[in-house]
């Protein structure tokens, strides 16, 4: 693995970006996203002091694309408004149809 990263602080977010109001984070996100036609399936749905931007995609992905996207996405966000930033995508239910007939309950 790699253990040269073991020890590296991680970029907590700049006093601009905590002293906002949430309704005012979400409105500078969604102006990067009206900057940028390849993240137009993105909807922020909130996002927290801490750097924590939570998203939904208003469209279904595959996998192999989704995850490029979100990356390049977070990448946007550090460059142009804070270092701290970090993308999560709010949780999405299970769509394994084989696990759903066995009963199978995933709880998160």
């Amino acid at each position: 693995m790699f253990k040269n990263y073991a020890d590296v602080d991680t970029f907590a977010t700049q006093e601009g970006w905590t002293k906002m109001s949430e309704s005012k984070r979400l409105d500078l996100i969604k102006q990067k996203i009206s900057e940028h036609n390849e993240f137009e399936v993105i909807h922020p749905t909130r996002s927290q002091e801490d750097g924590q931007v939570f998203i939904e995609l208003t469209e279904e992905l595959p996998a192999s694309k989704r995850g490029i996207m979100l990356l390049s996405f977070e990448a946007l966000l550090k460059e142009n408004i804070d270092q701290g930033i970090n993308v999560w995508h709010e949780p999405i239910d299970d769509k394994n149809k084989l696990r759903k007939l066995r009963g199978i309950v995933v709880k998160s």
